[in-house]
């Protein structure tokens, strides 16, 4: 299990990294008043979501799909 862990976790920080990324620069840019404020929310729950799907997934690999597929080779 650690060792699958280990291995995913630079492909994970790399992806978070990526949505912090895209996250950063859409509230770089200088929006008109109106559409600051949507775009500010709508872009922080995007990042909310995009981190807990991908740190969700690796807890998911990790702790569960390990098991399983031990349970099923020694069937």
């Amino acid at each position: 299990m650690w060792h699958f862990l280990l291995r995913q976790l630079p492909g994970t920080a790399l992806r978070l990294s990526a949505a912090f990324a895209i996250y950063a620069l859409l509230n770089m840019v200088p929006w008109p008043a109106n559409l600051a404020h949507w775009i500010g929310a709508t872009s922080f729950a995007a990042l909310a979501v995009v981190a807990l799907v991908i740190c969700g997934k690796l807890l998911y690999d990790t702790l569960f799909f390990e098991r399983y597929w031990r349970q099923m080779d020694s069937r």
